[in-house]
């Protein structure tokens, strides 16, 4: 090899370099494919339905909340916001068969068993009254597992 083309190469050799560890570190950090077949076998061990939550009578109910005039615009959005479930083992049972839910169609946050497991308890509302809650000014955001 040359003299000239040693040097031509040699400028680029730690670029070369650094673009074979680039290309190294790419193709070991692919995440791995299936086919379609395969995916679509593993999801038929899964299967959902459509279950009611228990409900609390003596509430009204709403499709859109009542909001500030200059969010009239977003009323429909604002009333979508807060719908939340967390499962929870509330009677000490050590299943997690207890849920709790904020019903954004009444602004309740609602605790009852889980559908399809037997019914120790009745539905209940949680009361905000011992909180500085205003329900004309705010509305339930959520449920947290405890």
């Amino acid at each position: 090899m040359s003299t000239r083309s040693f040097k031509w190469i040699k400028p680029r050799l730690s670029q070369t370099f650094a673009l074979l560890v680039v290309g190294c570190v790419y193709w070991a950090t692919l995440l791995p494919d299936i086919s379609a077949k395969e995916k679509l076998s593993l999801a038929s061990h899964f299967q959902f339905q459509r279950t009611a939550l228990p409900q609390v009578p003596g509430y009204f109910s709403k499709t859109i909340r009542s909001v500030n005039p200059r969010l009239s615009h977003i009323a429909a959005w604002v009333s979508t916001v807060g719908a939340s479930v967390a499962l929870n083992d509330l009677d000490g049972d050590g299943l997690p068969n207890d849920l709790c839910y904020v019903d954004t169609r009444t602004d309740q946050v609602i605790v009852s068993t889980v559908p399809g497991t037997p019914e120790r308890y009745r539905p209940f509302v949680l009361n905000p009254a011992s909180l500085a809650y205003d329900p004309n000014t705010m509305a339930p955001m959520g449920c947290l597992r405890c």
